[in-house]
């Protein structure tokens, strides 16, 4: 992966592309929730004003819910 403001040329960009999707497929998985109108934007501010992601908090309190629990990640 490039330094962040590096410019690639118009292939490697495209490569680069391919292969960071290729990475996700293998390596993410996404779940999706819902919420009341409103909440979303409470939790990013939340999250922003942390210097984090929702996503990162909601990982790190689901991970540690499971270590309390036993169950294994």
């Amino acid at each position: 992966m490039p330094r962040r403001g590096t410019k690639l040329s118009p292939d490697a960009a495209q490569r680069n592309s391919e292969a960071i999707a290729r990475w996700k497929a293998e390596n993410i998985e996404n779940l999706s929730i819902g919420l009341r109108k409103g909440k979303r934007d409470a939790y990013k501010r939340l999250a922003a004003a942390r210097g984090t992601s929702v996503s990162a908090m909601i990982q790190t309190y689901m991970d540690e819910e499971c270590r309390k629990s036993g169950i294994e990640i």
